[in-house]
């Protein structure tokens, strides 16, 4: 899962006196949710073969299997989660089954469902292509569970091919809705398999450029910014879609180069109020390769479906699959919450998963001090180091958890005398100070105008001008610690105004461009940098959860 680097600070703020720092976290815990559910292996093609999740609900006729209750035998490993699923089913948490559709002559089956207090996780395989084709994504049309009083459920979950058995196999879930034991039945419709489209655009993307692509679902692409930062060529462009949820076919820019190299480079999509999706993509090369270079637009479309539906019934225990094998209230620890501005609250051990709830400090007074994010997560269990990432809990932005999430160990069985340490490292943090760091400005005109100001113990060189009635800033470092300004202020007049809103997205460099729409600029202008994002190895920190008793 890509994290989302909760530092990106961004809401809407001109035309008020003071930022909405509610809706601003809001926006955070909400783009973090999205990207959560965003875990399908279609945002990069490391591979030929990629599979992508459905997510809607649908009706089909029944077909019933036999059950055989059988360790599980196919390789479930190779999948995400894996592992810690098929060792709860083989301890005894959830149930296996080996149930069978066929519909068409293409069969699926359900291998096995667990749960814990929060998801419900089922094991499902389909039969491979038939013809050896290599397609870049398969899905059903529809996928969903319902219980016998017809309430139904969508699933979310993606295929892998397996080469030893000649199968899909995928990892579907649902919010855990089992109450007791309950009868369920899965449902899905239609076998669909998606290729990647490569159209040739006939420029090189330039600022204020519209290509076009010559396709219905992606009619045209219109180039915001083209630019150019430490090595790095940075593009920012609008894809105007036909059809809603523009994001499911993954459209994006592939650059090849005279060597015969194929980049897609760090791709980003950004917050967007406007029709289609707003994309920025960073290219590595230097200005020789991209003067050189050729460009496609990429995007998934069905190259074949296999009409079918298919239908097993299963039988779940809910008390058995959602048991917690350990639950403790975690202390206070007041050197923790200094340097990350978060408060240990619990922690939670199921067959499937550990999570550490924990409290953050969202207020704009803690920002003076600054907001952590840590790339590195690990849990320490009696020595051996288990890889984490941060996690949203709930329904909404209105009721999220935020928690650290690690796969229960497979090797861990024996939780009662368990010594437990989080670790955190490699940290970014983001800080706003309207108390200092402000330098004021000369009249500003046409003509570029610079001004430089040391923000903590970076160097950051600001440009500003005016273009029409509107100011721009653009601001960057050349200290690679630093990560850039998510976004300045100005005070004119006394009075705090805000640029237009212009995400980076969490793969930004550390150069940024804004823009002040309509500034009176007879008045006294002074600048701030706002909210920025720095590393700071200071923060790394340990600290025990359970001590060995």
């Amino acid at each position: 899962m890509e994290q989302f680097r909760e530092h990106e600070i961004k809401q809407r703020l001109q035309g008020e006196p003071e930022p909405n720092y509610g809706a601003m976290w809001t926006a955070i815990e909400q783009e973090a949710f999205n990207r959560k559910l965003d875990q399908s292996p279609n945002s990069s093609r490391g591979s030929k073969k990629q599979w992508i999740s459905a997510v809607v609900m649908a009706s089909c006729f029944l077909i019933i299997g036999v059950p055989v209750f059988a360790s599980v035998a196919l390789n479930w490993d190779g999948l995400s989660g894996g592992k810690s699923i098929t060792t709860a089913l083989n301890q005894g948490y959830g149930q296996q089954y080996d149930k069978q559709a066929v519909s068409e002559g293409v069969t699926m089956g359900l291998h096995g469902v667990v749960a814990d207090d929060n998801k419900m996780k089922l094991l499902v395989s389909m039969d491979s292509d038939p013809t050896g084709t290599a397609f870049d994504a398969i899905e059903f049309e529809h996928i969903q569970i319902a219980d016998a009083s017809g309430k139904s459920v969508p699933l979310q979950g993606h295929f892998q091919y397996d080469e030893q058995s000649g199968k899909l196999l995928g990892i579907y879930e649902a919010p855990n809705e089992l109450k007791g034991r309950k009868q369920y039945v899965l449902s899905a419709e239609d076998l669909v398999f998606y290729q990647y489209a490569e159209v040739p655009l006939k420029a090189i993307p330039q600022t204020g450029q519209t290509i076009l692509t010559d396709t219905s679902r992606y009619p045209s692409l219109d180039f915001e910014s083209v630019q150019r930062s430490d090595g790095h060529f940075i593009v920012r462009y609008n894809v105007k879609a036909s059809e809603a949820n523009a994001e499911r076919w993954d459209p994006h820019l592939i650059l090849k180069t005279n060597k015969g190299r194929t980049d897609q480079g760090m791709r980003t999509i950004l917050p967007y109020e406007g029709p289609g999706l707003l994309i920025q993509q960073e290219f590595e090369l230097s200005e020789q390769e991209w003067a050189e270079a050729e460009f496609d637009f990429s995007y998934l479309h069905e190259a074949r479906r296999e009409e079918g539906s298919w239908q097993i019934d299963f039988e779940a225990d809910g008390k058995k699959a959602a048991e917690v094998l350990l639950s403790r209230k975690l202390l206070n620890n007041a050197e923790f919450e200094h340097i990350t501005g978060k408060a240990l609250q619990k922690l939670i051990i199921t067959p499937l998963e550990i999570r550490i709830a924990y409290l953050e400090d969202q207020s704009m007074e803690r920002m003076k001090e600054g907001s952590v994010w840590y790339d590195t997560v690990r849990l320490e269990v009696d020595g051996k180091e288990i890889e984490g990432v941060f996690y949203l809990i709930g329904d909404g932005p209105n009721n999220y958890q935020h928690v650290y999430q690690f796969s229960s160990p497979e090797w861990y069985k024996d939780w009662s005398d368990a010594s437990l340490k989080l670790i955190l490292k490699d940290p970014v943090v983001t800080k706003r100070d309207k108390s200092k760091n402000w330098v004021e400005l000369h009249q500003p005109n046409k003509e570029k105008q610079y001004v430089e100001m040391k923000v903590e113990d970076f160097h950051v060189k600001f440009t500003y001008y005016m273009d029409g009635k509107d100011l721009v800033v653009e601001s960057e470092s050349d200290d690679p610690h630093f990560k850039g300004i998510s976004q300045t202020m100005l005070r004119v007049a006394g009075e705090d105004v805000y640029p237009q809103m212009a995400a980076s997205g969490p793969n930004g460099s550390g150069k940024k461009a804004e823009r002040y729409e309509n500034l009176n600029i007879s008045e006294v202008l002074e600048l701030n940098p706002g909210f920025y994002r720095y590393m700071d190895s200071a923060r790394e920190i340990e600290v025990q959860l359970i001590e060995t008793k």
